[in-house]
């Protein structure tokens, strides 16, 4: 059964306790400062930023919202999918939470998609 995504800001994924779970068939997931546990979400934003390596098969962007920012990373598939969307262009991610090598969470995406500006404004409005 799939984990329904949560839509959070990314302030409270950011400044979450990030918990790696043993299990294989468990999810990482974050305690947030009003202690939900969550392991997929879902985030609306704004692309700032952009890197993708020359043989295509990694690419990453910088999402922000009006509350912080979060590096979204994506391998082959998902990496030429990210590789679509430019700077400035307004998105929906929806993915899972992982830790790097330097202990700073990023978020897996499985859905990314561009939306309209109307539409993050309208997150903006029911979720802050």
């Amino acid at each position: 059964m799939r984990i329904p995504a949560k839509k959070i800001p990314i302030n409270e994924i950011t400044s979450g306790e990030f918990v790696e779970t043993e299990g294989q068939w468990e999810s990482n997931y974050i305690v947030t400062k009003t202690s939900k546990q969550v392991s997929r979400v879902a985030i609306y934003g704004i692309i700032v930023s952009k890197y993708s390596n020359t043989a295509k098969e990694f690419c990453s962007v910088t999402v922000e919202d009006l509350t912080g920012d979060i590096r979204v990373s994506g391998f082959k598939g998902m990496a030429k999918k990210l590789e679509t969307f430019k700077k400035g262009d307004v998105v929906l991610v929806v993915g899972r939470l992982r830790k790097d090598l330097k202990e700073n969470i990023y978020l897996f995406p499985e859905i990314v998609r561009e939306v309209e500006a109307d539409e993050f404004f309208l997150n903006v409005f029911e979720n802050y």
